[in-house]
């Protein structure tokens, strides 16, 4: 009978399951390039040589460019303009060249043509990049080591993968999780009508097949609810942070009615109060600026 109510509502036949979700991705959802995935591989390991990993750099024309682009950008301000692939690669750093090569394939993937006409992906993205950037600023006030600081900054950008993955592999249920949210947010609207499950648990999915890193997992599967996991990560926490603090400021695309609250447990285990929103809220529209320099080609 549910699937039969279903099939009337003009929804997806597919159950509402993990297992379903992998099956619509390997259907629907290409894998990362197979650059990106050797950089990554290769700036895993704190010993590959430059040369080696440049060598498979030079191979993606657009990932080169970007890597050129960003040592010269002024996210960087570097006196001397860099024009070898190969002294970028060593002054940015395995830690960034991974993440520049991890957002370049995501984002190339994820295309705005993919999405639903009335999906505001302008402001999708603008939201994202806010995101990253609010939690590259919670861990700076941290002081975290800058050799993992940009990790932040991915995590954040990555975050909400789960909701262009949702629209989708379940575009008539997300036209409806769209109409929804006028009343309730949309962690809650996904759960009633994909029946337990969220761009969270799909993003997951996601960063399972993508092969992504244990800390991205956790943080695409944790960032409404980080406490539903045993020891949140600080990159979690930061991310759970950066995006309520995004949102109860209608950062680009707000999918849920603000006042987002803050569980209080977040400020005590960053070692942080609640006044670091608006230290960040002074300089978070110039550094969004800056960190687009992450999405140019």
């Amino acid at each position: 009978m549910r699937e039969c109510y279903r099939f009337l509502q003009g929804a997806s036949v597919m159950p509402y399951d993990l297992e379903s979700v992998a099956k619509l991705l390997d259907d629907n959802m290409p894998s990362l390039s197979p650059t990106a995935s050797k950089v990554m591989q290769l700036a895993n390991n704190i010993n590959t040589p430059p040369p080696e990993l440049t060598k498979v750099i030079k191979l993606d024309p657009v990932l080169s460019a970007k890597v050129l682009k960003l040592v010269n950008s002024s996210y960087f301000a570097l006196p001397n303009q860099i024009v070898s692939l190969e002294k970028a690669v060593i002054m940015l750093g395995l830690n960034t060249i991974k993440n520049l090569a991890l957002s370049a394939a995501t984002l190339a993937q994820m295309k705005a043509k993919s999405l639903p006409d009335n999906f505001d992906a302008d402001g999708f993205w603008k939201h994202s990049l806010a995101v990253g950037v609010t939690a590259k600023l919670i861990a700076q006030k941290r002081g975290i080591d800058k050799k993992v600081i940009e990790d932040y900054f991915i995590a954040g950008l990555l975050h909400d993968l789960g909701i262009l993955v949702e629209a989708k592999i379940y575009p008539e249920e997300f036209q409806r999780i769209l109409l929804s949210i006028e009343s309730i947010s949309v962690y809650d609207a996904e759960e009633v009508i994909l029946e337990g499950l969220t761009h969270c648990s799909i993003g997951k999915v996601l960063a399972d097949k993508w092969t992504l890193s244990e800390e991205l997992k956790n943080v695409m599967l944790g960032h409404h609810a980080p406490f539903d996991q045993a020891e949140p990560s600080s990159v979690t926490l930061s991310v759970y942070l950066a995006n309520s603090i995004c949102k109860n400021n209608a950062v680009g695309l707000v999918l849920d009615k603000p006042p987002v609250e803050v569980d209080p447990k977040v400020y005590e285990k960053l070692g942080i109060d609640a006044s670091i929103e608006s230290e960040i809220l002074e300089v978070l529209e110039d550094e969004i600026i800056k960190a687009a320099e992450f999405l140019k080609v």
